[in-house]
């Protein structure tokens, strides 16, 4: 697939601030990108100077190769879906989503007959035709939503940009749109670059997630790779529940363990490449992929624990466990199927060599 966007070396600084520090990537013809980050990552900001709302201190905006930093924004081929909908109140649905269409800034005039066609297919893509002639007061926040979806798809820009589209809705809505933002995509092709705070949004809907931190890139890649494969710390905590194990490296039965502050040990299989014994290294093991198993004290086949606090959560259950000999906690999200276990009750937690993903090592033991 062709680079549609790439941002190359972005920079925003503030009075006293930088919002931005020299990120770079691409985004390819057709995808679904969203950049995911907390509040203060750089993600909306870095979103405004892709659309042309924002110009770059420093660094590049390219669209299909062309440099397109200091266009502006009506000029672009790229239209913006905002959070709080920004719908004209005095104007019904359909005038709302022709809106775009009238306007011949930049662009060739639509005749009136293409504004009725083009206004009536969007309009039945998010499945509002019956609902034309409502002012957006009448309308749920999800059915605005869609309005606002139409009127930036209705002049057929390659490039749909989302600033936190679903924010402004509840939890059930925000599941809806979520489904209708999928189809839209799939049965749409162009492509959208999503900014959200949520990261089951973005590992939902898209084709790749770019996690900022702090203004900066931490990691590029499908939703897969980023939460089996974090490659840092602050990647591996942030997306999904992650348990943070630093320990040091033995050899053991042609493989490698990791020995844990406490003594305990942990399989690493065979290893990723590049380990040797006494590295001191950092793992990652994700909550439910922790088996835990009530136990005697004495039994093998696992690490020694015990339950420190349980939470029934419907169709799982949360185990905050306490590893023997070293206080050290790891948190198990296991099915209720397996059964409860009590608070307090001794246990082995199953941890199977290929869920370990090492996400940092230096050279010398683990202190």
């Amino acid at each position: 697939m062709n680079t549609i966007i790439e941002a190359r070396g972005l920079q925003k600084h503030y009075a006293g601030s930088v919002a931005v520090k020299n990120l770079s990537l691409g985004v390819t013809e057709g995808e679904f990108l969203s950049l995911l980050g907390a509040s203060g990552s750089g993600k909306t900001t870095t979103l405004r100077m892709i659309a042309g709302l924002e110009y770059p201190t420093g660094g590049q905006v390219l669209f299909q190769g062309e440099d397109i930093t200091h266009v502006p924004a009506a000029r672009r081929k790229m239209r913006m879906v905002f959070q709080d909908f920004a719908l004209f109140p005095n104007l019904t649905v359909w005038d709302n989503v022709a809106f775009g269409l009238r306007l011949r800034i930049n662009r060739p005039r639509v005749s009136s007959e293409e504004i009725k066609v083009r206004v009536g297919r969007y309009l039945d893509t998010v499945q509002l035709s019956g609902h034309a002639d409502k002012l957006p007061h009448q309308l749920s926040g999800g059915q605005r939503q869609r309005v606002a979806l139409a009127r930036a798809l209705v002049t057929d820009p390659p490039v749909v940009l989302f600033d936190e589209p679903l924010g402004s809705l509840d939890a059930s809505m925000r599941k809806i749109m979520q489904i209708e933002l999928k189809r839209l995509h799939r049965e749409l092709r162009k492509t959208f670059i999503y900014v959200t705070h949520d990261q089951e949004e973005a590992m939902g809907l898209s084709d790749r997630v770019a996690v900022l931190q702090d203004g900066e890139l931490l990691q590029l890649a499908t939703p897969e790779e980023i939460y089996a494969r974090p490659e840092s710390e602050a990647v591996a905590r942030f997306i999904g529940t992650a348990n943070i194990l630093t320990g040091t490296v033995q050899a053991a039965d042609g493989g490698f363990v990791l020995q844990l502050p406490g003594g305990a040990l942990l399989s690493l299989g065979n290893g990723p490449s590049g380990l040797s014994p006494s590295q001191a290294v950092t793992v990652m093991i994700r909550a439910e992929q922790l088996r835990v198993n009530s136990a005697s004290p004495q039994a093998g086949g696992g690490l020694a624990a015990r339950v420190a606090e349980r939470l029934f959560l419907g169709d799982k259950v949360r185990y905050e466990l306490e590893l023997a000999g070293s206080g050290l906690r790891l948190t198990a999200l296991n099915p209720n199927s397996a059964g409860l276990i009590a608070v307090g009750d001794p246990v082995q937690v199953l941890i199977e060599s290929s869920h370990v993903c090492v996400i940092g090592r230096r050279s010398g033991a683990a202190r």
